[in-house]
């Protein structure tokens, strides 16, 4: 499968990477970005190309993965997808769960597959979790909280995209957290009602883009979350973690003892008051799986284009995360909770 690559930042090194690690199965074929300093190390490995309009005219691919601003995520997909090309789009899938339907639609009417990045779902980590709390070892799952703090000023100057809401879409959740709100409802299950509080405290964000959020939420399952993420804090400590409480146990992602991965302990383990918590076993739960999560998500991508599979992040389900962000968005700017009714409509 011949695939191009737009957009060569961060995110889309780590598609070169996972493109490299399946030789067998894809090469890449043509990459796009504006930087041209990042275009020289593929002179002579693929076709190169600054202009986006004459990467889609002639570069030869069957697939294109879009790694760009989310101002662009809607029309360079859409574009894709009438090209005939399969798309891998990267988080967040878009905007809004509007633009998200136009992609959905491109997708249907051209046949061609649509896969976005939420690349936790494609760590073993996150797999596992989801194993353990299918399996009923937590028993009833009581609450969740999961958080992610960075400090975006390394990565973005002043000025970037990233901090105007309007071209991104929001701030810290759909730019930070999106990677926790989907594996809340990969993991544990969809929300029906949320409280969000946030903070516009940075002078170098405009346009309605949160640089603190704090998110209250009640799952269909009757479980609590908590969500709290930041791209402004002085250098935090506690980023992508993810903890599960349950009637019978207790699990959670992040550093303990010194070492990070996922800890559980359970009375189906040990009813000893003095036991300690125990790493789980991630390759046992997701057997095949690489460390690098990219690599797994190439592979499912490509796994589903050529078994004509439903991908586990298409995009007719991905957009029920945008769906649950809007939603976190508009109980913020109003203040106040929101829920959803049975008819799917959102109620004060």
């Amino acid at each position: 499968m011949k695939i191009g690559i737009i957009g060569l930042g961060w995110p889309g090194q780590q598609h070169v990477k996972a493109i490299s690690a399946h030789k067998e199965e894809a090469s890449l074929s043509a990459v796009c970005d504006v930087d041209t300093k990042k275009l020289e190390e593929f002179k002579g490995q693929c076709d190169t190309f600054s202009d986006i309009d004459e990467f889609f005219a002639k570069a030869d691919t069957d697939a294109v993965i879009l790694a760009v601003p989310h101002q662009l995520h809607e029309t360079l997909t859409v574009r894709a997808l009438h090209l005939g090309k399969h798309v891998l789009i990267e988080k967040p899938m878009a905007r809004t769960s509007v633009e998200c339907k136009k992609m959905i639609d491109a997708s249907e009417l051209n046949h061609r597959m649509l896969m976005v990045a939420q690349n936790w779902r494609y760590t073993p980590w996150c797999i596992a979790a989801k194993s353990i709390i299918e399996s009923g070892e937590l028993g009833d799952i009581q609450a969740v909280r999961t958080e992610w703090l960075l400090n975006f000023r390394d990565a973005f100057p002043k000025g970037s995209w990233i901090y105007n809401g309007e071209l991104a879409g929001g701030g810290a959740i759909t730019s930070l957290a999106i990677h926790n709100v989907d594996a809340l409802r990969y993991i544990i299950g969809e929300v029906d009602e949320v409280y969000t509080n946030q903070l516009y405290t940075d002078d170098w964000s405009t346009n309605g883009a949160e640089n603190w959020a704090m998110c209250q939420m009640k799952f269909k399952n009757g479980a609590l979350g908590h969500l709290f993420t930041a791209y402004t804090p002085f250098h935090p400590v506690d980023n992508g973690k993810f903890h599960v409480y349950g009637k019978e146990g207790t699990m959670f992602y992040g550093e303990y003892r010194g070492e990070p991965g996922l800890w559980i302990r359970s009375a189906k383990r040990s009813l000893d008051s003095n036991a300690d918590y125990e790493r789980v076993d991630e390759i046992r739960l997701a057997p095949g799986l690489d460390s690098h999560p990219q690599t797994n998500q190439l592979k499912h991508f490509i796994d589903s284009i050529t078994n004509n599979t439903r991908p586990e992040s298409d995009g007719r389900e991905i957009i029920k995360t945008i769906e649950l962000v809007e939603m976190m968005y508009a109980s913020g700017s109003k203040s106040i909770p929101l829920r959803l009714s049975t008819g799917g409509e959102i109620n004060a």
